[in-house]
């Protein structure tokens, strides 16, 4: 699982790299910018990585919130 962690993290790190740039340019480009974010995030590996970590964490307990037990979907 540490590996899906891995891979999951370094997609939002370049995809925070990326909207980062965009925000900082002189010269923005919305449709370029999101199909870089596209790109980065819907990459079959990132995707997969995703998934496992989802399924994988509906086993484990939320943790308490303000005494409150939050409740997951199923």
């Amino acid at each position: 699982m540490k590996e899906e962690l891995v891979t999951v993290l370094e997609a939002v790190r370049r995809a925070q790299a990326e909207l980062a740039a965009y925000l900082h340019s002189h010269d923005r480009n919305a449709e370029l910018a999101l199909a870089k974010l596209v790109g980065i995030l819907n990459r079959h590996e990132v995707v997969v990585a995703a998934e496992l970590l989802q399924s994988g964490a509906a086993h484990v307990p939320s943790p308490p919130v303000a005494g409150i037990e939050l409740a997951r979907a199923s």
